[in-house]
């Protein structure tokens, strides 16, 4: 069955990128198409807030508000709120003050999308997408807050990815070129700690992993390093579009079988 939505326009799309932290590609298939990126850019905000920490200009007990309604970046458009179906129902009431750290941490564990608006009014547009640049993605952006739908209107890019540099950008956080080994730890923890497991659904436990996913309807995305970290670590991205639900479920779950084969490990039970 086929999907369509707002990024969606229900030809069925499947992208993959298999590859080395060290950058040796061992599989790729339309790894260069441009998509959106759904809650897999959120990396990027990951990033930035690890080049806080290491800098010294923020601190993981600095608080923030917690809050579900946010300015539009679009000049003169006002304010929005996240919809209830979007909704963080772990978030604590507005108002009420949150660490940084848990809320980064609620951004990746359970792709918060009101923690990541905090996070980004917190860092910036600039620091992710020089995440992104480091990485050497090359057609990757974040140029909006999650649900901005006054800015998604006015057909500018926004949240855009390719697998290929879905999978850079992961190589990138394992390898530890992103940040200092304190941090580095701090952000493969919490992407071991993802709620949503697909592409990670058959990875060994006695292995380090770690993922972060991404949807809305007619787009699934999952991205996933599997092995300790350093260059041998493998990095695998998969982009879908067009598809159920359940079907790039399938997809995904079978593509991270295939990574942990390439690695020659055994499945998990």
């Amino acid at each position: 069955m086929v999907r369509t939505g707002t990024h969606s326009d229900g030809v069925p799309f499947i992208a993959f990128h298999v590859a080395r932290a060290s950058g040796e590609v061992l599989a790729a298939r339309e790894d260069d198409v441009v998509v959106y990126a759904a809650s897999t850019v959120k990396l990027a905000v990951l990033v930035a807030a690890a080049r806080e920490l290491d800098a010294g200009t923020a601190s993981p007990g600095e608080e923030l508000i917690a809050t579900r309604t946010f300015t539009s970046r679009v000049p003169g458009a006002g304010t929005f709120t996240i919809e209830p179906d979007d909704a963080d129902a772990g978030l604590p009431p507005d108002g009420t003050p949150m660490a940084l750290a848990d809320v980064v941490e609620r951004m990746i564990v359970v792709s918060s999308n009101e923690a990541t608006n905090m996070m980004i009014e917190r860092v910036g547009f600039e620091a992710p997408n020089q995440a992104l640049s480091d990485a050497g993605c090359e057609n990757s952006m974040l140029s909006r807050l999650y649900a901005d739908l006054v800015a998604a209107g006015t057909g500018e890019p926004s949240h855009l990815v390719t697998a290929r540099d879905l999978a850079r950008l992961m190589a990138a956080i394992v390898t530890g070129r992103l940040a200092g080994p304190e941090r580095t730890a701090w952000m493969l923890d919490l992407l071991s700690r993802q709620t949503d497991r697909q592409l990670t659904a058959s990875f060994p436990h006695d292995v380090p992993f770690g993922s972060k996913s991404g949807w809305v309807d007619g787009i699934r995305h999952d991205v996933a390093f599997l092995g300790g970290p350093g260059p041998d670590a493998l990095v695998v991205a998969v982009c879908t579009r067009g598809y159920e639900e359940a079907d790039a479920e399938e997809a995904l779950k079978a593509l991270g079988a295939m990574a942990v084969a390439l690695r020659g490990l055994p499945p998990a039970s």
